[in-house]
């Protein structure tokens, strides 16, 4: 992952439209969510019963939100290094990234695998580093991944081979896949500096720093190594590595996932309370998928002990949203993101995710318990 950015920038340097707010996604280049209608200013009741709300529920100020973000290119220097910058456009076309990349899957037509106008990707904040712009034509056109073509400064680049989708290639992502806790306060730099870290670890195709409601980084991350081999090497590794001195929590995405899901049934955890939408393949699934806010048809949405005790006393049976047509039917889930990630060949870079895209795409029953714990 020589420079692998974890899904945060998902479109040009206008307001994009990203609905997911990568989170990654993470998660490298971001696009913002499009600005919202003004609201009335609220009376002193309707404060008051925003007061009342559980606090994952509060309305969070949007230039609070965006600043609690701290990542930022700037903070890299400029360079036309041909690695780098085919690593960072590749891993945008990538299948770490296409799918679950609203804009980037919009503007390439998916399987259509439309060209997309090099202009346009090297407006994404993390390209702005790699200057000047000969130098990105010149490094994509020895890309084994990528076509450019064009007339001289009109270049448009896409996939050699289109995109198709792959419910194994999902499992392998995620067997390929872990989860690592212990990485403190976020900084501008932190992005890339995670990614460095991982690097020396092997290859990488995404590394997505998890985010809580209020768009904080939680201190944990989703990385994605190019094989499951090289997951399971790094995490049993011993001595286990250390973040700046610091001790890490480390285990396979799976695993993770599994734990959290295991906690929801035994009534030790509450489900999440998420309203992120996901955007995969060209839907957009939203929370409401049997998270414990009333989306599995019917029921109180805060009676989740009371479904999950219900649950226990028919065995589980009955899907709770897993699969494609359990109890409301939440079909292909969808994952989420990750614009600066490389998935055809080494060190890709996953954009830092806007706003945490990094559901993991787990339709066709591919990681089918990700959505009710991955906030967690």
């Amino acid at each position: 992952m020589s420079d692998t950015t974890a899904n945060t920038e998902a479109a040009p340097a206008v307001e994009n439209v990203q609905t997911e707010v990568q989170t990654e996604t993470v998660e490298a280049p971001v696009a913002e969510a499009a600005p919202a209608a003004e609201e009335a200013p609220k009376t002193e009741d309707a404060s008051k019963e925003e007061e009342k709300k559980p606090e994952a529920t509060k309305s969070i100020d949007r230039a609070d939100y965006k600043n609690n973000r701290k990542y930022d290119p700037s903070t890299q220097p400029v360079t036309d290094d041909p690695v780098k910058i085919r690593n960072q456009v590749e891993f945008y076309f990538s299948d770490s990234n296409l799918p679950t990349d609203k804009f980037m899957w919009e503007t390439t037509g998916g399987v259509e695998n439309k060209p997309v106008s090099l202009k346009t990707i090297c407006s994404f904040k993390r390209m702005q580093m790699f200057q000047p712009y000969s130098a990105v034509v010149a490094a994509l056109k020895e890309s084994a991944f990528l076509d450019v073509s064009g007339e001289e400064g009109q270049e448009t680049v896409k996939r050699k081979k289109a995109y198709t989708s792959s419910s194994d290639a999902q499992k392998a992502r995620l067997a390929a896949s872990v989860y690592v806790k212990g990485f403190g306060e976020e900084t501008g730099s932190t992005q890339f500096d995670i990614e460095a870290f991982f690097t020396k670890f092997g290859q990488v195709n995404l590394v997505k720093l998890r985010r809580n409601e209020e768009n904080k980084f939680k201190g944990s991350v989703f990385v994605e190594f190019k094989t499951e081999d090289e997951a399971n090497a790094f995490v049993a590794l011993n001595p286990a590595p250390k973040w700046q001195d610091q001790e890490l929590v480390i285990k396979k995405k799976k695993d993770y996932l599994d734990e959290k899901t295991q906690l929801i049934k035994e009534g030790k955890m509450e489900p999440g309370t998420s309203k992120k939408k996901i955007f995969f393949e060209g839907s957009i699934k939203g929370a409401e998928r049997g998270r414990g806010r009333g989306g599995r048809s019917g029921g109180d949405k805060g009676d989740w002990k009371s479904r999950r005790d219900n649950d226990q006393r028919n065995g589980f049976k009955g899907g709770r949203g897993r699969g494609r047509g359990g109890r409301g039917g939440r079909g292909g889930r969808g994952g989420r993101d990750n614009r600066d990630r490389n998935n055809d060949n080494n060190n890709k870079r996953a954009r830092e995710d806007d706003g945490d895209k990094s559901a993991e795409p787990a339709a066709k029953k591919v990681d089918t318990k990700t959505e009710a714990v991955e906030q967690q």
